[in-house]
């Protein structure tokens, strides 16, 4: 029997925190940041904030430092605030209960095929650079590892799966496959769950089930792609709806990566709001 699942992870109207580094959605938080990343609910959470007794009271650093960054530790100007923070259901407690239900069935069908390579069936809806930032302290230093297809839903082995998720492939075998925007794939992958994000890794055996007739995009174009992009602040709602805007991870040198994505526009746009695109 076939199943119809969504992806709980993403859900934004369950919980809203009132955390200052969530100010620019325009919704809630989602239920993988709140029970999967933090864990915070229902006890809160607490954080600290950096501050300079030198920019509190207008004055330059003396080390000439633009913001408060992990440098400033040994100065003795520096302290940081602890904050606490408690996130809010934004539905009743009954409906609440009915979701924590929902959400154990959901992860039980997550938990028997992450990590395992199975049949995925989608149409590509857009095709994109994979970008990953490899500075730290603030620093730039964009690589491109590969090509990120997007699919708005699809089959994963005998279920359907009615949200977006994406693959990712390297240039060689995206040159290979010679797939185009709009064409209906079959393929194997293994499945990972990126931050609530579900992306198949180690793709192949791709196989064209509909051809849309659109020309393959050259690898060339996505190579160039960390060469014309700039960075966009925050995460503005149009930027993520835009097939230009895309969430790069940044990495640190031990390989671990950042707590949070960098949206990174491939037009070079850098302030959403004089955007010349329509989404």
């Amino acid at each position: 029997m076939q199943t119809e699942w969504r992806n709980l992870y993403k859900r934004s109207d369950i919980f809203f925190c009132p955390h200052r580094l969530h100010k620019h959605r325009e919704s809630g938080t989602s239920v993988w940041h709140i029970l999967k990343n933090k864990g915070c609910f229902p006890q809160g959470c607490m954080s600290f904030r950096w501050r300079c007794q030198k920019f509190e009271n207008g004055q330059k650093c003396h080390r000439d430092k633009k913001h408060v960054g992990k440098d400033c530790f040994s100065c003795p100007f520096f302290f940081d605030l602890k904050e606490a923070h408690q996130p809010e259901l934004q539905i009743d407690r009954t409906e609440y209960d009915a979701f924590v239900r929902q959400f154990e069935e959901f992860e039980d069908w997550v938990n028997d095929i992450k990590g395992k390579r199975i049949e995925v069936r989608g149409t590509v809806k857009s095709i994109n650079p994979l970008l990953v930032n490899h500075g730290e302290n603030g620093n730039l230093r964009i690589a491109g590892r590969g090509v990120l297809f997007y699919f708005r839903n699809g089959i994963f082995g005998y279920d359907k799966f009615l949200d977006p998720f994406y693959a990712r492939l390297s240039f060689d075998v995206y040159e290979r496959s010679e797939v185009a925007v709009g064409d209906e794939i079959d393929m194997k992958g293994q499945l990972e769950i990126d931050r609530g994000r579900f992306v198949f890794e180690r793709v192949g055996s791709i196989e064209k089930l509909h051809d849309a007739g659109n020309d393959p995009v050259e690898t060339g174009h996505f190579r160039q792609a960390k060469f014309t992009g700039t960075l966009i602040d925050g995460q503005p709602a149009k930027c993520l709806r835009c097939q230009h805007g895309l969430l790069i991870d940044s990495v640190n040198g031990d390989g671990r990566s950042q707590p949070r994505r960098l949206m990174y526009c491939t037009k070079g746009v850098a302030d959403y709001r004089y955007c010349p695109y329509n989404v």
